[in-house]
């Protein structure tokens, strides 16, 4: 047996070679197990990463302009209360012959160095293999994207270098300009402006409320600037949150509205439909929006399908029912029109939205099925999708694809998995700009009350009397500017949302549970008290010999 096993292996491979030789000559192509193919513009997965990568720098180019802008504000407010403090000076300055134009270089040079060498840490750590490598790694891992040589764009470098100092020299010499143009004599007495807010008739009986509220009025730059800051951090917070929570909507979609455990695609349908499964025609078509093409997949249905128990479908070839998640993304209602193409036959097809069915694990439209063998000019019995709560027996060669509840459920959880890592970088960078703005603007308040904070201490107030008078008002700032921001940063995300993710292909659910709100008040509130804590100790360093520096 041994002997003969080898005669035959021998004979197979001498036949092998026989027959490739007869093949080569009678055959001028390469022979392959080729079963269907796509071209390369139908393919959305071949520019699918450029795609999501560069969504994301657009909304990072636009994100940084916003935090360049506050942070140019932040840094303004404090050049405007040093001129204050040397108003004296400058005046005498003046009187000696300086000139505006070289004060205004002199207190504009600081804040435009600061910015200049802030932006070029910044860029260098973006450029190096902790920023490019890093931040890149879920995208690369995801996508199985070959390794890139890094290329340092010349409007990037502008970018990170170049605007920062630009943008700063700009705000603050607009600033300072105004506050520069006053007679000599005006600055050297340190006269200040007359303000409406000294005429507010403020109804309390409290005289901490009235002299807290006054104190707040006369601050009102800086706390508006206070307001802007919480606004810009809950925007951020607010994209990460909508990001973070369509993962988990997604995921709850495939879990609760996925009913079948199996759904086998067929390319050779049998004549009956396999015993214990449910029979579906499935076809996909795609949509353009917003620069891409997603695929759309039309279901056709009986109307006792038990896959889809919440869908109802409805006879007529143009006739569908939108399921959430495509209603979500196109912003489709009952009666409108859904225009869907088929790339591969150049063919358009018009749909009238009949209904919204409870569907979010996908981008489908379902029809009645009937209707639709009719539309694609399909047999009454055709049939290319077989739905099964159990492992049917079909033959490989028959099929397509598997695709399980568990492969569609694992699936969603990629996406959160990918966002991981911007999720709480871009969260520490809200908390740190919330923190960071609350904090300068409530320090350059408590600087420029300080002859009043020494003059109250001189009277005998204590640190505790001096915090209510001229730090707690500030709690009023944080409670208005979270009302604001909060529901402000929540409409503004959700408009631009859809286009950060024109390239999903899933609904766009963003609704989070009323506790998340909640929670952004509560942390709103909590680095409000941190602040507090931490200025506590400013104020117990202003002493009264304050008054005694600045008498006439």
């Amino acid at each position: 047996m041994y002997e003969g096993s080898a005669e035959l292996s021998d004979g197979m491979g001498e036949l092998k070679e026989q027959s490739d030789e007869l093949l080569d000559e009678i055959f001028q192509i390469d022979l392959d197990n080729l079963t269907s193919f796509i071209e390369k513009e139908d393919n959305i997965r071949i520019g699918g990463a450029a795609g999501d990568v560069a969504i994301n720098k657009t909304a990072g180019l636009a994100a940084g302009v916003l935090i360049m802008i506050i942070f140019t504000y932040v840094i303004s407010v404090f050049v405007v209360h040093q001129i204050q403090r040397e108003s004296s000076v400058i005046g005498t300055l003046y009187a000696l012959g300086a000139k505006k134009k070289d004060l205004i270089l002199h207190y504009i040079a600081l804040p435009t160095i600061i910015t200049f060498i802030g932006g070029l840490i910044g860029t260098c750590i973006g450029f190096s293999p902790w920023g490019m490598d890093v931040q890149t790694a879920g995208t690369c891992d995801y996508f199985s994207v070959p390794e890139f040589e890094p290329i340092y764009s010349t409007y990037l470098i502008i970018y990170g270098i170049v605007m920062p100092p630009v943008i700063a020299a700009l705000t603050n010499a607009l600033v300072i300009n105004k506050r520069l143009s006053r007679t000599a004599l005006s600055l050297i007495r340190n006269e200040q402006k007359e303000h409406s807010y000294s005429r507010v008739d403020i109804k309390s009986k409290s005289f901490i409320r009235k002299f807290q509220l006054r104190q707040i009025i006369r601050e009102m730059r800086t706390s508006v600037t206070v307001v802007l800051g919480m606004v810009l951090s809950l925007l951020i917070l607010m994209l990460v949150t909508d990001t973070y929570f369509l993962c988990i909507n997604i995921g709850e979609a495939a879990e609760n509205d996925v009913m079948y455990e199996y759904m086998y695609t067929l390319k050779y349908p049998t004549e009956d439909v396999p015993e214990g499964g449910e029979a579906c025609y499935v076809s996909s078509l795609s949509k353009t929006e917003n620069g891409y093409s997603l695929d759309v997949t039309v279901m056709g249905i009986d109307e006792d399908n038990p896959y889809f128990p919440t869908i109802n479908t409805h006879a007529g070839k143009s006739s569908i029912t939108a399921s959430t998640a495509a209603a979500q993304r196109y912003g489709l209602k009952v009666g409108d029109k859904l225009i869907l193409d088929d790339d591969t036959n150049e063919i358009s097809y018009v749909f009238t939205v009949e209904e919204i069915g409870e569907y979010g694990a996908g981008l489908m439209v379902f029809m009645d099925i009937d209707s639709m063998r009719e539309l694609f000019g399909e047999e009454e019995d055709y049939y290319n999708c077989v739905l099964s709560d159990k492992a049917l027996d079909i033959d490989e060669g028959r099929l397509y694809s598997t695709v399980t509840k568990a492969d569609v459920e694992k699936a969603s959880g990629i996406i959160l998995d990918m966002m991981q890592g911007m999720i709480v970088s871009m969260s520490v960078c809200a908390v740190v700009i919330c923190f960071t703005v609350m904090y300068l603007m409530q320090s350059v308040m408590i600087d420029r009350a300080a002859f009043g904070i020494s003059l109250v201490k001189t009277f005998g107030y204590r640190t505790k009397e001096v915090k209510k008078l001229y730090l707690n008002g500030n709690f009023y700032t944080a409670v208005i500017g979270a009302i604001i921001g909060i529901p402000l940063s929540k409409v503004i995300i959700d408009c631009i949302f859809p286009m950060l993710v024109s390239n999903v292909a899933s609904g766009v659910d963003v609704a989070y549970p009323w506790q998340t709100y909640l929670l952004f008040f509560a942390g709103i509130m909590l680095i409000y008290f941190i602040v507090n804590i931490m200025l506590v100790r400013k104020l117990n360093r202003i002493t009264p010999a304050e008054v005694l520096k600045n008498r006439e």
